[in-house]
Formats: C-alpha cells, sequence, structure tokens
C-alpha cells in the first residue's frame, strides 16, 4: 500500500509545513516572547517518528535551533 493511500504522504506533509512554520517564526523573531514554547514543540518533533521523515535541510535547522536553546 502506498503512501497515498495509507494518508501518511499528508501526514508527512503536514509534519513538515508545521515544522518549516515554527522555523520560520523563530528566524524572523516574530514571537520571542514564545520562543520556549515552540523550541519545546521543535523538541518534540525530534525526538518522535515524523522527525525521519522531514526534509534533511529541515532536521538540520531544527538540530541548530535545539543546540542554540540549550547554550
Amino acid at each position: 500500500m502506498s503512501d497515498h493511500e495509507t494518508g501518511r504522504g499528508a501526514d508527512r506533509t503536514s509534519a513538515a509545513d508545521g515544522a518549516a512554520t515554527l522555523v520560520w517564526f523563530l528566524e524572523t523573531g516574530a514571537v520571542d516572547s514564545r520562543r520556549y514554547v515552540i523550541v519545546n514543540r521543535l523538541r518534540r518533533l525530534r525526538d518522535g517518528d515524523e522527525f525521519a521523515t522531514l526534509p534533511e535541510d529541515l532536521r538540520a535547522r531544527i538540530r541548530e535551533i535545539i543546540a542554540d536553546a540549550e547554550r
């Protein structure tokens, strides 16, 4: 059964879109007061099963954001 048939393709796209939006918010400074909440959400995403389905450049950026927050 393909990803399209199981609906997993849409889930992967949604996860990537959501993660990309969170990264964009952080990079633009639009949500400085919510940075802690967003970084925690990105940590949960990184630690979950969906992380492997994200594009490599997005995964790398999420890792960088988390590492910066831990300094």
